[in-house]
């Protein structure tokens, strides 16, 4: 614009200067001023013309920087808050479309992207855009094709050939993309799923985009984490308010059928003495004879309601451990109900068990031989606590009737109990693995494997039902050791971080 000035200044000066003088040379150079003006003005015409143009044009850059600006803040401040994993994932997903905005200038629908995470060692989608109601309900094992390598590599991949992708090809929607961007969700050498990007054209994604889009996945997998964490504590809150509302159940329960039955009993008698006392009926002989039922009854709710305290809180399991609670429970389920109960246990076996785990170790076999008594009729019942390699194993086995695991375990909404769901919970609490095997006609076996303190190790014994733990002929049969049950690898098993 300066130079447009300068410019117009000297021709103006040729001019005046050429007409003043009036000379040949002069008139030559008034006419190259008077030139010089008029490429001047059209100058400042264009010049004007590009800044009329260009301000709308700068403004409306500016006003979308802001709002991209804008939504990048929102997305990643809703990123860092929310502890709905789901949540979590669309605004990732979201996030992700905003930095491609300039692979979708063309057209919205040439970009389709996904959120896939692991559930029960399967890939399943939890958001997405762009893909078909079909593909919400597609389920991987990222076991070959780019999502493996993204899963083996821990690093982001890219492919141009989705369809013929052996899980890519899978989903309708990515059918037609000519590049496609798998980024993993990794943390802490454990991978929770992946993010995909796909677009209609090739070479689509440079190495900024690529930066851009890992960057999102890090931050949105921190984000999954505090998610998991918060559902993890919700949950574990929730099973803990089962669990006492259940332990409360139980006391009831146990409480109606024993000591409040007995003493029951004794307010009976007592009135059926006082009543002969009064009424001088009866000899004294048959008072005596009523008096000692009762003293027989009170005796009998004192040992039930010592058992129960017993199990309530095992005092000799705190100062001798699990072996020694494991017999006086054994003496008092003979005492108080005459119920046979073997125990057989390895020194070494408990000796791997943390006193922690040895208490909850010890209410579940409490609690699977209290319903072995109630309802297996069974003559006997074992107690076993030993170790296989590096597992603790304990059993409590019986050589009753024995019952349909399925049909129990699908009937417990409608009986209100979670005898076996809290006693499987607890396993779990203490890093344990339990599994029930039993068959109408053939007994019950209720085993527990975990891993023995300081040791590491895989564990996936499973709940089985049609097995036979016990021979037929009633004499109790050989019990599987956890050699026997299935475990994966540690070294080749995949770490998936899972949702459930």
């Amino acid at each position: 614009m300066v130079r447009t000035i300068a410019i117009v200044f000297a021709g103006a000066a040729f001019f005046v200067a050429g007409v003043v003088t009036g000379t040949a040379n002069d008139t030559r150079m008034a006419v190259a001023g008077l030139g010089l003006v008029v490429i001047a003005t059209l100058l400042v015409i264009i010049v004007r013309d590009r800044v009329v143009k260009a301000v709308p044009r700068t403004a409306s850059i500016v006003s979308e920087t802001k709002t991209s600006a804008r939504a990048v803040y929102e997305m990643a401040t809703a990123l860092g808050e929310t502890l709905d994993y789901q949540r979590v994932m669309q605004v990732a997903l979201d996030l992700g479309f905003l930095g491609l905005k300039d692979v979708t200038s063309t057209s919205q629908d040439s970009l389709v992207g996904m959120v896939m995470l692991f559930r029960n060692e399967e890939l399943r989608v939890v958001s997405s855009r762009g893909l078909t109601r079909q593909d919400a309900f597609v389920k991987l094992h990222a076991n070959s094709g780019v999502l493996a390598l993204a899963l083996n590599r821990a690093e982001p991949m890219l492919t141009d050939d989705a369809r013929n992708d052996p899980e890519l090809s899978y989903f309708v929607g990515l059918q037609p993309a000519r590049s496609v961007l798998v980024i993993p969700l990794r943390a802490e050498y454990q991978t929770y799923g992946m993010l995909v990007y796909a677009s209609l054209y090739p070479d689509a994604f440079d190495r900024e985009h690529i930066e851009m889009l890992a960057a999102i996945a890090t931050q949105a997998t921190m984000a999954l984490q505090n998610a998991m964490l918060y559902e993890n504590l919700r949950r574990e809150k929730e099973r803990l308010v089962e669990v006492e509302e259940e332990a409360r159940k139980k006391l009831a329960r146990d409480l109606h059928d024993g000591p409040t039955q007995t003493i029951s009993a004794v307010v009976m008698r007592v009135g059926i003495v006082m009543r002969n006392l009064t009424e001088n009926k009866g000899t004294a002989k048959q008072s005596a004879e009523e008096l000692a039922k009762v003293e027989e009854l009170a005796r009998r709710a004192t040992k039930e309601m010592r058992h129960m305290l017993f199990t309530l809180r095992p005092l000799v399991l705190e100062s001798q451990g699990l072996t020694a609670a494991l017999n006086q429970l054994s003496v008092k389920m003979k005492d108080t109900h005459g119920t046979n109960v073997i125990v057989e246990t390895q020194p070494d076996a408990e000796a791997m068990i943390s006193e922690s785990q040895q208490g909850m170790l010890f209410y579940i076999m409490e609690e699977a031989a209290n319903n072995a008594r109630k309802y297996s009729q069974a003559p006997k019942i074992t107690l076993r606590l030993f170790k296989e390699n590096q597992y603790a194993v304990a059993e409590v086995e019986d050589n009753g009737v024995g019952f349909d695991v399925s049909a129990v375990m699908n009937k417990y909404d409608e009986r209100g109990s979670l005898g076996m769901i809290n006693m499987r919970e607890r396993a779990q609490a203490i890093g344990g693995k339990l599994s029930i095997d039993s068959r109408i006609g053939y007994g019950t076996r209720i085993t527990v494997v975990m891993v023995g303190k300081g040791r590491t190790g895989a564990l996936n014994p499973a709940v089985v039902n049609g097995n036979a733990p016990n021979n037929t002929n009633g004499n109790g049969g050989g019990s599987p050791r956890p050699s026997t049950m299935r475990r994966p690898n540690p070294s080749t098993a995949p770490s998936h971080m899972q949702i459930r």
